[in-house]
């Protein structure tokens, strides 16, 4: 064992010498690691999760070795925090809607039982194997772990900045690849076919003007499903919705056709909300997770009963957004104002709807391929042929 590695295991291992080689040193090329020069001594590695860059202020090999020793005796030792300590923390400084709330407590509970079960439960024990480990052990879709692995980055994160842990362990594991499934918006004749299903929904009138009264909103509006279920009375204006977005609070108020605000005046009070009631759709009683829901199964079944593949509620903002891109005049910042987004979101999600944009990109290859050079290349090559 040569000489230097065995006082450097018996510092510990944690911190070791280094040599920052001057531009003149022969050995620079040799990294940092190579110690038989005489440029300075630095000390490189971490000492109770605290990263140590520091000089050691000799080029005496012995020296720096003692320099270390004295510096891992003086660093206090700090004591451990576990992972459900940390875990608890976290969650209790997040600033997010109860809908985020509850997927980042089910991806840190769903962590801390693997860990757990692998023995691990302080932070400072957590590792990138052990996140491999809780990945393989998901049976979820690539755009889910996409998500999850966003959520313990940002506890990690946390528990670093906290000086629980070195580093943060999930910053080292790779994205999945994702493919942008291509979303087709609906047609007139699958719209219709929805509106035919409410007819046949349920036992009762009540549920089949409500079940309509919410594809109209959502045909005309493109809420998103957590907006139109709590779309309160008061939103309704004349023969406006204005509304302030659940996701982002973004306020939007759109001009509705009769056929929306008739659906909306005929409909009737929501069970157990009473005769003032506040809300179109939500008696106004349980959670908004629960709400959704409830508003997700009825409009699931009104899908299955329509026949149209592939319905889902977010796709009336698809369609919404497509048939806006697909006049001339309508630039991805009116579509963002009408959708209550961005128009960064928009431009990434709907840029191949966009009429404008097709225009300018056939322009753009009309005067590239117009140019005599290509045009003479192009006769040169039909000659040959």
């Amino acid at each position: 064992m040569k000489k230097g590695a065995s006082k450097l295991g018996r510092i510990g291992g944690m911190l070791k010498p280094i040599r920052r080689h001057t531009p003149k040193c022969p050995h620079r090329k040799k990294g940092n690691d190579y110690l038989k020069c005489t440029c300075p001594l630095w000390a490189y590695g971490t000492v109770n999760r605290k990263r140590i860059r520091d000089s050691l202020q000799t080029r005496d090999l012995q020296r720096a070795y003692r320099k270390i020793g004295a510096m891992m005796e003086e660093t206090p030792a700090k004591p451990s925090t576990t992972l459900a300590a940390a875990a608890e923390q976290f969650i209790s400084s997040l600033e997010v809607r109860e809908s985020s709330l509850l997927k980042y407590r089910r991806t840190l509970r769903s962590f801390l039982a693997l860990a757990i079960d692998r023995g691990v439960k302080n932070t400072e024990d957590v590792t990138v194997e052990l996140i491999d480990a809780y990945r393989l052990s998901r049976d979820i879709a690539p755009i889910t772990w996409s998500k999850e692995l966003d959520f313990l980055r940002g506890f990690f994160s946390h528990c670093q900045a906290r000086g629980w842990i070195a580093g943060n362990p999930a910053k080292l594991c790779r994205s999945p690849k994702l493919m942008d499934k291509a979303v087709e918006p609906y047609t007139q004749e699958e719209f219709i076919r929805m509106l035919t299903a409410c007819d046949s929904l349920g036992q009762e009138q009540y549920e089949r003007r409500r079940s309509r009264a919410m594809l109209l909103v959502l045909r005309h509006t493109a809420l998103r499903i957590s907006d139109v279920a709590t779309l309160k009375r008061s939103s309704l204006q004349g023969d406006r919705i204005h509304v302030r977005t659940i996701k982002n609070s973004k306020e939007i108020l759109l001009r509705v056709p009769a056929e929306v605000v008739d659906a909306l005046q005929c409909l009737p009070n929501p069970d157990c909300s009473g005769p003032d009631a506040e809300y179109f759709f939500w008696s106004g009683h349980g959670t908004l997770a629960s709400l959704v829901r409830s508003v997700d199964r009825t409009l699931r079944k009104v899908f299955l009963k329509s026949g149209v593949t592939g319905a889902h509620a977010h796709r009336f903002r698809h369609t919404l957004a497509t048939e806006l891109l697909g006049d001339p005049e309508v630039s991805f910042e009116d579509v963002a104002n009408i959708l209550g987004s961005s128009p960064g979101i928009i431009r990434k999600h709907y840029a191949q709807w966009s009429t404008k944009r097709q225009e300018r990109i056939d322009s753009l290859m009309q005067t590239v391929w117009s140019k005599d050079t290509i045009v003479t290349q192009t006769k040169k090559v039909s000659a040959i042929c």
